[in-house]
């Protein structure tokens, strides 16, 4: 049975470290699958089961059946097996009731690009009339750099000098559509 519980304990082990320290290697990985499911069917089932919970249920399960193996010299393998059982459900629970919780609050939102209307900043790159440049905006402490081109109820003017303040009006596809501060904007 530690050939069991060694196996689990590597392999859960092993995507557990892939999957915490991946950002490191810089993999880039494009996968796309097409599943056409009826997740009604499945009720909250397909919300437990997911792969996630499955490599930590298995982590959990060879990681305390090899120390209780170790610990009692294997005498008393019924319990081992039980016990590894019961860590490994728990840690599957624990991390499928903690990730429907973050899922669920949006806690960890990243916003889209539509938050970034109505933020102030100033032109980077001159904006013109035909070509787009590029304007930097503060959201909290940090400064994002952004494509931008003159919004359209502003053609009129000769384009955005460098320096010149100006507010993201709309986004459209990671470009913004910007006016000059100083042009009263609710005009009309």
């Amino acid at each position: 049975m530690l050939t069991a519980y060694v196996a689990c304990l590597v392999v859960g082990g092993g995507l557990l470290g892939l999957s915490l320290f991946g950002d490191f290697l810089d993999g880039d990985v494009d996968a796309s699958a097409e599943i056409d499911v009826d997740a009604d069917s499945f009720g909250d089932a397909s919300a437990i089961l997911s792969l996630r919970t499955l490599v930590y249920a298995v982590f959990g399960f060879g990681a305390a059946g090899t120390a209780l193996h170790l610990l009692w010299d294997g005498s008393r393998a019924g319990a081992t097996a039980l016990i590894a059982g019961a860590t490994g459900l728990a840690a599957g629970a624990i991390v499928s009731a903690a990730f429907g919780y973050l899922r669920r609050t949006e806690t960890g939102f990243i916003p889209g690009e539509e938050s970034l209307v109505g933020l102030t900043g100033k032109v980077a790159l001159e904006v013109g009339p035909g070509s787009p440049g590029f304007v930097q905006v503060a959201r909290g402490d940090r400064r994002i750099r952004i494509r931008a081109r003159v919004d359209d109820a502003y053609r009129d003017a000769e384009g955005l000098a460098e320096g010149r303040q100006v507010v993201v009006v709309e986004m459209k596809d990671g470009v913004a559509a910007v006016a000059p501060v100083d042009v009263k904007l609710l005009e009309d």
